[in-house]
């Protein structure tokens, strides 16, 4: 159990702030109360604002990222549909493993280990077949890779293709306006940087891509994940359709206005503060990140470690400094760790690990003492 003095920096899920724990430990409501109904009304509204998103559909329900990124993939992909898939990282290939699931036949583009999509390889992929679909990450949470949404999307529509952004490990720290980005899906969960519990999707439409689900050819072959039986409720949530998670519901209305009051510039400039001096330590720290330079993403970090330290610099972190953060995926679990830097992430969070991380690290590394407090902290004085 993580105690209210440890850090919990793992990418996803985050720290909730003591109104959202509140919200959430409210007595029990109804799901056709007025009141939720209200505050059901609101979370829609608050979810445009943060997905900027005032010319396409919003819609928001309940299930973890992954239903997101599986509604997206069912409700607009038909069996045979060719499809081109950007993979900068796991949750890139996960997308692919859902398209092929519901029968589009993919094609994948996997890039280098901490490289961004090349435009250039997109373009020319494109231009080879007829794809309905592009779909890709914003910020894909194993490697830490943030793809430029707006290129991305262009090339997509170029080739008349429809975009489909995987943004769960972006929106809400990482900069994407849906409305001049392009894409015809944008998609995030409840959990990372909007500061809520798991258990929401939120997606923004495009109305061409909500028009071409309502007029396939084939019925959209599920219940829950169509978006076409979703729309109505979205209009006008007294339907019933299923019964929502309620609690999590209202904790995610309380994120969602939070991050009202703070400004969705302003909070994507916090991120982008606090990113660049928590990944200047980590260098100080001779700990390099694995995105290049002009591939990081201001949510989440995925760095090298000294050859098989990184569980026991996982552990450590835990149990003697109380910070919690994650191991690689896969083939990388035992040389790279991630922190996942988003929501109530803070300057005192920044100097806490990367002090925590000196001292573990001394031993072998041996750094100059409090070199990385001292590279990162005055870039944490703009936040």
């Amino acid at each position: 159990m993580i105690d209210e003095d440890e850090l919990l920096l793992i990418p996803g899920p985050t720290t909730l702030s003591s109104k959202v724990r509140a919200a959430m430990a409210r007595p029990q409501q109804s799901h056709v109360a007025p009141e939720f109904y209200n505050t059901f009304k609101e979370s829609l509204d608050l979810s445009r604002y943060l997905f900027c998103n005032t010319k396409g559909l919003q819609f928001l329900f309940t299930g973890s990222g992954t239903i997101g990124m599986e509604s997206a993939a069912i409700s607009l992909l038909e069996p045979g549909d060719r499809v081109l898939s950007i993979e900068t990282g796991y949750f890139g290939h996960r997308f692919t493993m859902i398209a092929e699931i519901h029968g589009a036949k993919v094609d994948a583009i996997v890039t280098p280990l901490g490289k961004k999509a090349d435009p250039d390889l997109v373009e020319k992929r494109l231009k080879s077949d007829k794809y309905k679909a592009v779909l890709f990450t914003h910020v894909d949470t194993s490697t830490s890779v943030m793809n430029d949404t707006y290129e991305l999307s262009q090339l997509a529509h170029n080739n008349g293709a429809f975009a489909v952004c995987d943004s769960v490990c972006g929106i809400g720290g990482a900069p994407l306006i849906f409305d001049s980005a392009g894409a015809d899906i944008v998609l995030t969960g409840s959990q990372k940087a909007i500061a809520a519990p798991p258990g929401a999707t939120l997606l923004a439409v495009s109305n061409e891509a909500f028009s071409a689900m309502e007029k396939r050819k084939t019925a959209i072959a599920s219940y829950y994940m169509d978006l076409v039986r979703w729309k109505p409720i979205m209009d006008d949530p007294k339907i019933y359709l299923t019964t929502p998670a309620v609690q999590v519901m209202l904790g995610l209305h309380e994120a969602l206005v939070e991050i009202k009051e703070e400004g969705i510039e302003n909070r994507w400039r916090r991120h982008k503060i606090l990113a660049n001096a928590l990944q200047a330590g980590l260098e100080a720290l001779e700990l390099e990140p694995a995105a290049e330079v002009h591939s990081r993403a201001p949510t989440v970090t995925s760095f090298y470690t000294p050859p098989g330290r990184s569980a026991e610099i996982q552990e450590t972190l835990r149990s003697e400094y109380g910070i919690h953060i994650a191991r690689g995926f896969g083939e990388y679990k035992d040389t790279m760790l991630r922190i996942g830097h988003f929501g109530n992430f803070s300057a005192t969070d920044v100097l806490s690990l990367l002090g925590a991380l000196e001292l573990v690290l001394t031993k072998s590394v041996r750094p100059s003492p409090g070199k990385a407090i001292e590279v990162a902290e005055p870039l944490l004085r703009a936040a």
